[in-house]
């Protein structure tokens, strides 16, 4: 990590202990694993600035500028606060948080009602300032997340970084992820870039299991998607301003498919193509829907399949 705080060492070393750690875990009795929920992903917004080649939604399927209504937001902290959630709460998924203007007031309402949940916001720079980092420390912020997806940092965010180190270091808590070099010079040896279920042309060596289910992804209109890599909400599980985040969560469905991926068996043709090696291998698809139209349509099939049909229709 430099003085900036770009982080490659901290990648490596949870790439290959990951890797290492795999055939041990892969021996023990499946009661064991009981998904955690580490990371709540909440997309206040969908506009973005860029048009990155590992982001489907803004560079092939152009997805419109929509944004998460209050109610939906506030209903989703209410679920958390109530059961006094401590893990991470971030702004993204598929929008450029900073474009955001009601952030500031969101994190103020997430610090104050969910304090024990670390508050994390991820930017591309573009629109990041002195100022408005600054802001977002004092709604509650608790590390800000910039991806880098150009050679060199912009010389305006770089200008930024360089002042806030100088001239707030107490405030300082950014953490730099470099996905230019990981896609583009060192061909995402990491595995830390993911081809979104086939959208978009990203090659890896996959790990043997994943463990993105353990995060819980929520786009715009308050759907809980099976991941944060399904990037068109083809696998909704329930909607947050329909029902309770944790009675989504926890339901006995979600949960075995959850803890059935989490052991490496790749149930739905979205899971089958992000853990293969291939780069883009899944058609546009076609047709409206008020987010994106979706990309995989066996949800309800394997559902069905696994005894488990859902018994509520998710938001659109």
């Amino acid at each position: 990590m430099d003085d900036l705080g770009k982080v490659v060492w901290g990648l490596r070393f949870a790439y290959w202990g990951t890797r290492l750690l795999e055939p041990i875990f892969n021996l023990l009795p499946s009661w064991l694993y009981s998904p955690r929920l580490y990371l709540v992903a909440v997309e206040t917004t969908t506009e973005c600035t860029r048009k990155c080649v590992y982001c489907p939604p803004h560079y092939s399927l152009d997805i419109p500028p929509l944004r998460m209504e209050w109610e939906t937001y506030r209903r989703l902290v209410d679920s958390l606060a109530a059961k006094g959630y401590r893990g991470f709460l971030a702004f993204n998924l598929y929008g450029e948080s900073l474009l955001d203007d009601r952030l500031e007031a969101w994190i103020s309402h997430a610090a104050s009602r969910v304090p024990a949940a670390a508050l994390v916001v991820f930017t591309n720079g573009d629109r990041l300032t002195v100022d408005r980092f600054l802001s977002l420390r004092k709604a509650g912020m608790r590390t800000l997340i910039l991806s880098q997806h150009s050679r060199e940092l912009d010389g305006a965010v770089l200008e930024t970084l360089k002042t806030l180190k100088r001239d707030h270091p107490d405030q300082y808590c950014v953490k730099l992820y470099d996905y230019y070099a990981l896609y583009h010079s060192e061909g995402n040896k990491l595995g830390v870039l993911n081809n979104k279920g086939g959208l978009s042309e990203v090659r890896r060596k996959p790990l043997l299991r994943c463990h993105e289910v353990q995060y819980a992804a929520i786009d715009c209109h308050g759907n809980v998607l099976l991941c944060c890599n399904d990037c068109t909400s083809s696998y909704k599980f329930g909607n947050v301003a329909e029902r309770d985040f944790y009675r989504i969560w926890n339901d006995p469905a979600f949960v075995a498919v959850r803890r059935r991926i989490m052991r490496g068996q790749w149930l739905f043709e979205i899971c089958r193509k992000c853990m293969s090696d291939k780069g883009l291998c899944t058609a546009k698809p076609g047709g409206k829907a008020a987010r994106l139209a979706p990309a995989f349509h066996d949800l309800e099939e394997v559902m069905a399949s696994l005894g488990a049909p859902r018994r509520e229709k998710a938001g659109e």
